[in-house]
């Protein structure tokens, strides 16, 4: 079976995607992933005279959320009703416009580390994605992507098992890392297709850029660009060669990364761990409570709070993205 990948080079102030196609760090991310009748205008400034790398201008007009209700156990709690929910938004409580707890399609983008950095476990890297692609439910569609110093795509979404299974078997590993880029393409690249999204990433959490080298964009950058997103990351984290901290594995960026869209980061010791892991997040994914609201006022504030909780439940944990950008969203503190 031939594989094609779309390649995506890093270029210094941005991407360049297929033949030339500039595509700048978030930029475009904003403009596709902006909930219900939203927009967006956005500009690239530069950072050297002292002015934010990038400022947007958002102007929302409702919000999409992704909920998982689960006890203090963890069991997942289905069944419950549009008038259980409460949804609070810098303190002010919001009415919900739309509700569902229907079972819908996913779509899904495994981004694997195929750097040098990674190279020991890739091996498990392979076997756990190939197992997470045969689990797939009627309807899901997934894409392969793998990033040393450049991202890869597998040519389109798809259901065909033995094709995305056949992409995977094909990553080698070589190069440098640019972790941080290729979250915000991935998160980008799903801004593509319609309906629920995840995003799940196969790595040690290292980026060459620690070495003088590696992404244009800073860890904090790539948490922002998926607090800008509406897609749920999840990270699985794999023993890596340069990591921080001695453990081999970048924990504390990748649970932030994860906290902070709604989805949740994990650390198997070995294959029963991990295959685990990955029943749980296929029966979360397939869990997740649908709501949105109009926001009842307009706030001062660029980033708004979201806080979702069970009306009476105090025995029950709801889990959603931590909040939006609704204004202005700088990704780079001024320099004096």
């Amino acid at each position: 079976m031939t594989v094609a990948f779309i390649n995506v080079k890093l270029h210094r102030g941005g991407f360049i995607l297929n033949k030339g196609k500039s595509l700048l760090i978030l930029s475009a991310l904003l403009s596709g992933v902006l909930p219900l009748g939203a927009s967006a205008q956005g500009k690239k400034t530069d950072s050297s005279r002292g002015t934010n790398r990038f400022q947007f201008q958002v102007d929302v007009q409702a919000v999409n959320l992704n909920v998982v209700v689960t006890d203090k156990n963890g069991r997942y709690m289905p069944g419950l009703k549009a008038a259980d929910f409460e949804v609070i938004e810098d303190g002010l409580r919001q009415e919900l416009s739309f509700f569902s707890n229907e079972v819908t399609a996913l779509t899904v983008l495994l981004l694997l580390d195929a750097s040098t950095s990674i190279r020991q476990s890739l091996p498990g890297v392979k076997e756990a994605a190939g197992n997470f692609v045969r689990k797939l439910w009627d309807g899901d569609k997934a894409i392969i992507a793998d990033f040393n110093d450049k991202v890869r795509f597998s040519t389109h979404f798809t259901a065909d098992v033995d094709r995305l299974i056949a992409t995977i078997e094909s990553v080698y590993p070589s190069g440098s890392t640019v972790l941080y880029d290729s979250i915000l393409i991935s998160t980008d690249k799903l801004q593509s297709v319609d309906g629920r999204k995840a995003l799940l990433v196969f790595t040690d959490g290292d980026d060459s850029r620690s070495q003088g080298y590696g992404s244009e964009a800073t860890a904090d950058e790539a948490v922002e660009g998926g607090k800008a997103s509406e897609v749920t990351i999840y990270s699985v984290g794999f023993r890596g060669s340069r990591s921080s901290g001695g453990s081999g594995v970048n924990k504390g960026f990748l649970r932030r990364l994860s906290k902070e869209t709604g989805g949740d980061a994990f650390f198997p010791d070995d294959m029963t761990e991990l295959n685990q892991n990955f029943s749980r997040i296929q029966e979360e994914l397939h869990s997740q409570y649908r709501l949105a609201y109009v926001p009842a006022a307009k706030t001062r504030s660029a980033w708004r709070k979201i806080e979702v909780r069970i009306k009476g439940r105090d025995d029950l944990v709801a889990r959603t993205r931590t909040g939006y950008y609704a204004k202005r969203m700088p990704t780079e503190t001024p320099q004096e």
